[in-house]
């Protein structure tokens, strides 16, 4: 490879996410839950994660950074992969909780595992002590813009 011309965090945090997703499409075989994507399957991680608590659509947008519209019919669509179910609270009817039902408990196992290999190979090349420099440095860049 010749000497590096973009330089920008920008840019490796991009080249970064483009190995994470090919490498998550290279473990994850969307047939196995009727095309589900790799969004869906990290919706059903947060889901997972969050069990207990109520989650919203507010959540998932803020978590995943996107917009309303993107939640809402990502969302719609999960509710008719049956991955997901929303249900209304009983102290505002507006307000519909998200869980997730047994197939996207699936998702989120299957997620896991992605997570856990993706993890490794992102991390083969630093210490322990650089994987934790490096978390710390994103934490604080994506406080810094939200």
């Amino acid at each position: 490879m010749q000497g590096e011309i973009n330089t920008d965090v920008s840019f490796y945090v991009k080249k970064l996410n483009n190995h994470a997703v090919r490498m998550a499409h290279s473990l994850y075989s969307r047939k196995a839950l009727d095309e589900c994507s790799l969004m869906n399957m990290w919706v059903a991680d947060f889901l997972y994660n969050h069990r207990g608590e109520d989650v919203f659509q507010k959540d998932i947008e803020a978590e995943f950074f996107i917009t309303r519209a993107t939640a809402s019919k990502m969302l719609t669509l999960m509710e008719e992969k049956k991955l997901i179910r929303r249900t209304s609270v009983e102290r505002d009817g507006r307000y519909k909780k998200i869980e997730l039902e047994p197939r996207g408990v699936q998702l989120h196992e299957m997620c896991l595992s992605i997570r856990e290999e993706v993890e490794r190979r992102f991390t083969a090349a630093l210490t322990a002590e650089e994987t934790a420099q490096f978390k710390a440095l994103c934490r604080r860049i994506l406080q810094s813009l939200e």
